[in-house]
């Protein structure tokens, strides 16, 4: 069983690279490391387009930092955690509104690779209720996530549930937050238990990802 990576060392900022040009995606990723980010997220699009060999070379830009595939898994689960695995990821990513079968079988194999297995709660109805369930699967980090189909359609980001993370932090599992974060939001939720703070197009949409990396980090951590 290979050794997992921890996330006690405090609060994190990760970048969401959501391109899918991997070139587009480097530059972006070693501006935020420079600025202090602590996780570098291989964004679903990117993890499609580029797959394995993206991983990598995300993986070898810095041995320090972690390394997010957000694979969104929806089956399969061993095979994606595999997959996750063989591009030098750190944390994988599960769809919470998938069967338990899922998420037991990326848990498994993500065990015996030493990588962490985040459940996104992305479209979950009740996250609270499933945070509970699948915190007796395993998981080690449970993502609070409004997508941006819904931030557009209904104006509202991870901001509007304060109440939620407030209740599944008695889990005790690591909780990620993304979808519509910038520095203004990250310093209404610092004091939250929330361990890592997921930014995507407010860095990714930048034209120097650098400076805006470097406050969103600063909001963090002061």
């Amino acid at each position: 069983m290979g050794r997992k990576p921890s996330l006690a060392s405090g609060k994190h900022v990760q970048v969401a690279l959501d391109f899918i040009a991997l070139e587009k995606a480097l530059v972006v990723a070693i501006n935020s490391i420079k600025a202090g980010v602590t996780i570098v997220e291989a964004g679903t699009p990117l993890v499609k387009a580029e797959g394995i060999k993206g991983l990598k070379v995300l993986r070898a830009i810095s041995p320090d930092i972690l390394l997010l595939a957000d694979t969104k898994t929806a089956d399969a689960g061993d095979v994606e955690a595999e997959i996750a695995s063989q591009g030098g990821a750190n944390i994988m990513t599960v769809l919470g509104a998938m069967d338990d079968s899922t998420i037991s079988s990326a848990v498994k194999r993500a065990n015996e690779s030493g990588i962490l297995v985040q459940v996104d709660m992305i479209n979950v109805k009740d996250p609270v209720k499933r945070a509970r369930e699948v915190s007796k699967l395993g998981v080690d980090i449970i993502g609070f996530h409004v997508g941006l189909d819904v931030q557009k359609t209904r104006n509202i980001s991870v901001s509007s549930l304060r109440e939620e993370i407030v209740e599944v932090s008695s889990l005790e599992i690591p909780i990620s937050v993304a979808g519509g974060l910038n520095p203004e939001r990250i310093t209404e939720l610092a004091d939250l238990p929330i361990s890592i703070f997921v930014v995507g197009s407010y860095i990714t949409s930048s034209s120097n990802p650098y400076d805006t990396a470097l406050r969103c980090v600063k909001a963090l951590h002061p």
